[in-house]
């Protein structure tokens, strides 16, 4: 199973696919934003990077799920065509594709987002974020996100509290087994 944890910036999205991953060994965490910062100069081209990579964690996603294994792809991604290139790699592998936007409110959002532990990912991330519009990008990608949920059937889950969004997760997980 592909577990395509999407949502806007500063959700949760990694933090619940490593949460996810240690309660279900084997599960692989593709972090596209982790791979990219592997590769020289992704700071200066992030979209470039991010692009080159995101190619990279479909084959590797791929080979990983053509084993049996789980893979959980923590990813913000709004484009239905980037999201068709994900649920192909699944069908490909022989895996189900299970989408997921996760949610919370505004005002819970954006302290999350300018609060979280700074890494070099982070800090490129809020530098792209504040050049292309601040908190109103943000906001506005929820809303994108969370139609995008509506129109591909996918399930939103409230990221709010870990816990019960793990549950929620694993939930998803059993019934689309």
């Amino acid at each position: 199973m592909l577990l395509h944890l999407n949502g806007p910036s500063g959700v949760g999205k990694s933090t619940l696919a490593r949460a996810h991953a240690a309660r279900h060994p084997g599960t692989l965490v593709c972090d596209i934003d982790e791979l990219r910062s592997w590769v020289s100069g992704w700071e200066e081209d992030f979209v470039g990077t991010g692009e080159a990579v995101r190619a990279t964690a479909l084959a590797m996603l791929t080979a990983y799920l053509g084993t049996g294994r789980d893979v959980v792809l923590p990813q913000l991604i709004v484009t239905p065509a980037q999201v068709e290139r994900f649920e192909a790699a699944a069908a490909a592998a022989g895996a189900t594709y299970v989408g997921v936007v996760l949610d919370v409110a505004p005002d819970v959002l954006l302290p999350r987002l300018h609060g979280r532990t700074r890494t070099p990912v982070t800090d490129v991330v809020a530098r792209i974020i504040e050049e292309r519009g601040g908190d109103d990008l943000v906001l506005e990608g929820r809303l994108q996100l969370l139609d995008l949920a509506r129109r591909h059937g996918w399930d939103v889950v409230d990221a709010t509290g870990c816990d019960a969004a793990l549950v929620a997760l694993s939930d998803l997980v059993a019934a689309r087994r």
